[in-house]
């Protein structure tokens, strides 16, 4: 038998990954765990938020959009000032330890939030307006500590997996990720009903300290041991602007990463806008809505593994492409429907979510393959630095199209959007394959 055949017989697996003899079958195991934590952490906050804010802080209705907004924007102000800085840090000290410190900052914050009326009370800030900027604070805390948390469980699926399987890893990745959101849309928000809020707190921070407790127990560093002398801001621009693949990956993420929020912020806001119309109140669209995006998370998180086998079969770029003129598409026919409760919206939402996976599971993918290896933490923190700048720009263009244009301003702008990067992708598809070649060649 020849040599490189029975190392492949002898070689173990993960789910169809091949393990690397310095790791053992657990350190995955820990390792998508702590990836199904950090995204269930990552969803908590839109269950949570509303009615703390409302039962707890008692802010005024009249100005309850404008406060959860801002409070959302906090993480993103947290991801957009430091995803970047921690990927850098990674590259020096390794994934592992960021994870931790990370996971302890989610159970904390979490905890922080139920005792945020006494802590104010207890420190002469009694007033709504001094305890919501006590909550802004603790919400950065928290987007800290998902920033800290999150993109280390990507970067380790990069380091852990080999080029041949890491689009299955990948999206055995999101796949982990879309469970947490089904436990806290489908479970831990149905709970609050018969918990109450303040232990729906408790158990958001358990989840926090059991990625915590996972991550020390089970996770290990699999890092290159040349480590990069100089890591700097112009070092990862560089590095970037000099690869296809790197840019259309950065390209790609900047688009598509918000996708979910999009979908999820403007659909719930054109059913209550429209509900009266319909028949129904703010609360029935507001749960009719959230069966829609449990239906499009059940979906997504069926079309995981397939999207992992074409990763690998097929191609990174392929797949981008899919995902992008998939998105395009969903969201496009979105903007087209006049009811937002009419039974295509499971259709379309179901395109737009599997779009989403494709493209920005095959993004990651790519990165993994075209970052030089002593770079790979501060490249990925790069590119996980383009999700607040999306954010940015299309929730805000977003939400003048909807009040200025009608509800499908929104959704026609990022169906366009999509779709055009889409066509871009396609015609430079060639390059972005020499360019991943070129970079394994430089590797081995």
């Amino acid at each position: 038998m020849p040599p490189d055949r029975e190392n492949v017989l002898k070689a173990k697996t993960f789910a169809g990954i091949e393990i690397p003899p310095e790791l053992k079958w657990s350190n995955f195991l820990n390792l998508y765990f702590i990836a199904f934590c950090a995204g269930s952490i990552v969803a908590l906050p839109a269950v949570l938020q509303p009615a703390f804010l409302k039962d707890i802080i008692n802010i005024p209705q009249e100005k309850a959009g404008i406060i959860n907004s801002n409070l959302q924007n906090m993480s993103q102000i947290a991801w957009f000032l430091f995803v970047g800085i921690a990927g850098m840090f990674s590259d020096k000290v390794g994934r592992r330890i960021l994870a931790i410190v990370g996971f302890i900052f989610c159970g904390i914050s979490f905890i922080l939030f139920v005792y945020i009326k006494h802590i104010a009370l207890l420190i002469g800030m009694g007033s709504i307006n001094e305890m919501v900027i006590l909550t802004y604070i603790t919400r950065f805390l928290l987007g800290i500590g998902i920033i800290l948390a999150f993109p280390q469980t990507m970067t380790l699926v990069a380091d852990y997996s080999y080029n041949k399987d890491r689009g299955k890893a990948m999206a055995y990745h999101g796949l982990t990720m879309s469970l947490g959101s089904i436990l806290v849309f489908g479970v831990i928000a149905q709970l609050g009903k018969k918990m109450g809020l303040s232990n729906l707190f408790y158990i958001s921070a358990g989840i926090g300290f059991a990625g915590l407790f996972a991550t020390l127990l089970g996770v290990v560093d699999r890092m290159p041991e040349q480590k990069p002398k100089k890591i700097g801001i112009k070092k990862i621009f560089d590095t970037v602007i000099e690869d296809i693949a790197l840019v259309a990956s950065y390209v790609t993420t900047f688009v598509s990463r918000i996708d979910i929020v999009i979908i999820s912020t403007f659909v719930i806001v054109w059913m209550v806008k429209v509900a009266d119309k319909f028949g129904m109140t703010s609360i029935q669209a507001t749960m009719k809505g959230g069966i829609i995006l449990l239906v499009m998370s059940v979906a997504t998180l069926l079309a995981w593994p397939i999207i992992g086998i074409l990763l690998d079969k097929w191609g990174r770029g392929q797949v981008m492409i899919l995902g992008l003129f998939l998105g395009g598409a969903g969201f496009t026919l979105i903007a087209l429907t006049k009811n937002p409760f009419s039974s295509p919206m499971y259709l379309y939402t179901t395109l737009m979510g599997v779009g989403f996976s494709a493209a920005t599971a095959s993004a990651s993918a790519l990165t993994a393959d075209a970052s030089p290896k002593p770079l790979l933490g501060s490249v990925m923190g790069g590119l996980n630095a383009m999700q607040p700048l999306g954010a940015f720009i299309f929730l805000f263009l977003g939400g003048i199209s909807f009040d200025k244009l009608g509800y499908w301003g929104p959704f026609a702008l990022k169906g366009a959007v999509d779709i055009l990067c889409g066509i871009w992708i396609l015609f430079i598809r060639k390059r972005l394959i020499l360019s991943s070649r070129e970079n394994r060649l430089k590797k081995a």
